[in-house]
């Protein structure tokens, strides 16, 4: 009988790579899950902007339109009578630029707001007419529509 030659301690490959590629899956699968959850977190939080910003414009519009709907006489010129009514009517268009908007809007939103009231106070005290008043409220609703476009370009600008 032959002596056994002494087993060799030599180092396995095999079962070196197998803990290394186990824990190379698992941190690329990780760094992907991340990845995905960050983009869905921006995702979410464009559209929650989106529809802030939104319903903050129909309220602008709705202020707007009840501002405009507020009875005039033939000169085009608010009558005395009504005089209540638009200022009640101006103040809801206030809170609206006071409240939500400063978080949402942008900065042409901003400047057609601006022209928007102070033409309400102008028309208010007889120094311009129903049309100026009307012509500056679909300005601002156009700003309002551009600013919403504008955000979904962006939208789509970084999904591709």
């Amino acid at each position: 009988m032959e002596p056994e030659a002494p087993k060799r301690r030599g180092w396995d490959l095999s079962k070196a790579v197998a803990p290394l590629l186990t824990v190379l899956g698992i941190s690329v699968g990780a760094w992907q899950f991340s990845s995905q959850m960050s983009h869905e977190s921006t995702l979410e939080f464009t559209r929650s902007l989106y529809n802030k910003k939104l319903q903050a414009y129909e309220e602008v519009g709705k202020a707007v339109g009840d501002l405009l709907a507020v009875p005039h006489d033939e000169q085009l010129w608010i009558s005395a009578t009504d005089t209540l009514a638009f200022d009640s009517c101006l103040e809801r268009f206030r809170t609206c630029y006071w409240s939500v908007l400063p978080l949402v809007e942008d900065s042409v939103v901003v400047t057609s707001m601006i022209t928007f009231k102070d033409m309400a106070r102008f028309y208010r005290r007889g120094e311009n007419d129903y049309h100026d008043l009307a012509r500056e409220g679909m300005s601002l609703m156009n700003a309002c529509n551009r600013s919403l476009e504008q955000h979904w370009q962006k939208k789509k600008q970084g999904e591709e």
